[in-house]
């Protein structure tokens, strides 16, 4: 019987109220993930057709019925046990965001530098 590697799941996810949800990976691996970064990468459909223009900083001319404030998440659902589902202030809540597609997202330079490289 061949031994499988372990599955590298969150062990803790945390959202801030400056702007990022950071992650502990079961391999001890920490992640930072900005609010804006995430809304971007939103895996659903309709944002992989269209992505979305993200906010990062208030609108200082606001348009009526458009959210003048910058992108954040207004709470998360946990997916089963493989994704996180995050509400956004720009009332979108579609996207599932599996631990897999986190951890290949993954903004720090270490996990960025061996994206691109491998």
């Amino acid at each position: 019987m061949m031994n499988q590697p372990l599955e590298i799941i969150p062990t803790s996810i945390k959202l801030s109220a400056d702007g990022g949800v950071t992650i502990q990976w079961t391999d001890l691996h920490m992640a930072t993930y900005p609010y804006a970064y995430l809304r971007r990468h939103c895996p659903c459909a309709m944002c992989r057709d269209n992505p979305p223009v993200v906010k990062t900083s208030p609108d200082p001319f606001p348009i009526l019925g458009k959210n003048p404030n910058p992108i954040k998440t207004t709470g998360a659902t946990p997916v089963g046990r493989y994704a996180i589902q995050f509400q956004w202030n720009d009332g979108h809540s579609e996207g599932i965001y599996s631990y897999a597609y986190l951890r290949e997202i993954c903004p720090c330079a270490d996990c960025q530098k061996s994206n691109s490289t491998g």
